[in-house]
């Protein structure tokens, strides 16, 4: 199941079906990120957002948040294959950092993905 990053920027109208599925309907928030410095990132596969998340333009770094898998295609590696293909092929050149005090299970995730613990945030660098 191979998942393909990209930027989201002006979401179809399967777009936004498909990230009101990932999100379990709560996208209300949607409209405001796509206007702001902020990035939306979806993980494709068969032309179908699986997968979601946004990095907060916070000026020196980007702050991951809301990692969201599609409840049909969980536990298959997605999140995984997502961040991988994106640390691939967006051009960042600003850290990412990611808290993930509320979400230790997902902590060797990110640290097999190469972030490492900095200041009480897991970070990788490009």
């Amino acid at each position: 199941m191979p998942v393909i990053a990209e930027l989201i920027t002006q979401p179809s109208e399967q777009d936004l079906i498909d990230l009101s599925k990932t999100y379990e309907g709560d996208i209300d928030w949607l409209a405001a990120l796509l206007k702001s410095s902020d990035l939306m990132i979806g993980g494709r596969f068969n032309d179908r957002l699986v997968a979601a998340f946004i990095l907060r333009d916070e000026q020196s770094r980007w702050r991951l948040e809301k990692l969201q898998v599609r409840e049909i295609t969980r536990r298959r590696g997605v999140a995984r294959q997502t961040l991988h293909s994106a640390q691939l092929t967006l051009k960042l050149e600003r850290p990412v950092v990611v808290d993930l005090s509320a979400h230790p299970e997902l902590v060797s995730l990110f640290e097999s993905l190469g972030f490492v613990a900095a200041d009480g945030w897991l970070q990788w660098q490009a």
